[in-house]
């Protein structure tokens, strides 16, 4: 094969044959041959060689994207792949995502350029240019969008924003589910004009259809894997709660003589023993019925009650002079019965605690209880005073912390942290005041 200029005086490639003319004696004496035109032959041949390498593109892009279930790693795939596909000097995928807490998020995928290129620029708007691919209404191609006369007419830019990669020719498909819900969107660009064209936009089409797919499989893994942790999360919690069950009910008669005990010591006469005891007994299956309708319930109607009403009706129990030894305050905050049964464990493992080892096992002993509001939060401070001296914290956790840490992480969506000081614990409760209301 050879370069020849044609009649035309273009260059194109020729396939040449020549065989020799010779005489009696063997000399060549001529030559006869052929050249033919084969430019259609090798531009054919070019092309296959180009689709070949497109379509292994689309087929490992494809296995790849039907693999891949982290949702950033499969949609960098997409966009790289599309970015190779296209000739584009740089390609972006916007998506939107929903976070564990239910926020919708928009994030984005970029190749070819800097992510820092695009980190500097707000997420795209439903302006006119994106609104058809943001819609899913369908593709846009443009051989320079800056002709387009949908292009320029929103603030605050008016167009390209200032320091923006120079886009003249511009590719953008939106991401459909099957549902038809519009995931986000591809887009790609080149600071020259008319580098897409039709074969690239149905290449595109093909890609965003792969990373729909990817994206609905994305979502049903995290689902599935969020399922997984929440039920695990609910057996442990479970076992927990029969494990602290059974732990009370061992307990029950060593708590009714301490009662006895305590009361005792602080009744002048039998008639005052047996009215204060009779009392605590009381607040104790109040502050059960708290908890109660969680479980079971003969009215089954949710009830809500106050963070206020829930702490001195549970510290009742345990305290022998409200006035002397008993401190609670903070602002209005109302809990829901899923939520007063998580509030009442902890609250009931920590005054259980005091009364045996703190401040409300001495008559002199103090407890001050306060809560305040803090953004999204609960935060609730446990203070004791005027109790024995401690050495530090305890070796061993026993059932009421893990129910009372449980309860706080898990039903809460908070923590439970202690400061073990010499004078007395202070103990600090932070809790969601979505779930406290629940």
């Amino acid at each position: 094969t050879i370069q020849l200029r044609g009649r035309d005086g273009v260059f194109r490639p020729f396939l040449s044959r020549a065989r020799p003319m010779r005489d009696g004696q063997g000399a060549i004496t001529a030559w006869f041959g052929i050249c033919t035109d084969i430019s259609e032959l090798d531009a054919m041949s070019s092309e296959l060689i180009t689709q070949k390498r497109l379509l292994e593109t689309l087929n490992r892009t494809a296995a790849s994207v039907a693999a891949e279930l982290n949702l950033e790693q499969m949609v960098q795939l997409v966009v790289d792949a599309a970015v190779a596909l296209t000739g584009a000097q740089f390609g972006a995928f916007f998506y939107n995502v929903i976070s564990d807490t239910g926020e919708s998020l928009s994030l984005y995928a970029i190749s070819g350029v800097p992510r820092e290129s695009f980190s500097k620029f707000p997420m795209p708007r439903n302006t006119k240019v994106f609104d058809p691919t943001f819609r899913g209404t369908g593709i846009i191609r443009s051989d320079d969008i800056t002709k387009d006369p949908r292009y320029g007419h929103n603030a605050p830019y008016k167009g390209m924003p200032e320091g923006h990669l120079p886009v003249r020719s511009y590719l953008a498909a939106p991401v459909v589910s099957r549902q038809g819900e519009v995931m986000g969107g591809l887009f790609f660009g080149h600071s020259e004009e008319g580098v897409f064209n039709e074969h690239h936009e149905q290449l595109v089409a093909g890609l965003a259809s792969q990373a729909a797919i990817g994206i609905d499989n994305s979502r049903l893994y995290d689902k599935a894997q969020r399922e997984i942790a929440e039920r695990k999360q609910a057996e442990e919690a479970r076992l927990v709660v029969l494990r602290e069950l059974n732990h009370r009910v061992k307990n029950l008669f060593a708590v009714a003589v301490g009662m006895v005990t305590m009361t005792a010591r602080t009744s002048g006469t039998t008639e005052r023993m047996a009215e204060t005891l009779t009392g605590r007994l009381r607040a104790l299956a109040q502050a059960h019925e708290l908890i109660r309708p969680m479980v079971a319930s003969d009215n089954q109607q949710a009830t809500r009650t106050s963070v206020l009403a829930l702490v001195e009706r549970i510290l009742s129990a345990h305290v022998t002079d409200r006035a002397e030894q008993l401190s609670v305050g903070g602002p209005h905050v109302l809990v829901g019965p899923t939520g007063a049964a998580s509030l009442a464990l902890i609250i009931h493992e920590l005054a259980t605690n005091a009364a045996k080892y703190g401040a409300l096992s001495d008559p002199s002993g103090q407890v001050s209880i306060s809560w305040r509001v803090e953004g999204e939060d609960l935060m609730l401070d446990w203070i004791e005073r005027g109790g024995p001296a401690l050495p530090g914290a305890p070796q061993r956790k026993g059932f009421g912390a893990d129910l009372a840490r449980m309860s706080a992480k898990g039903q809460l969506g908070g923590s439970v942290a202690h400061d073990w000081k010499p004078e007395g614990v202070e103990i600090t409760l932070r809790a969601s005041l979505e779930r406290l209301a629940a």
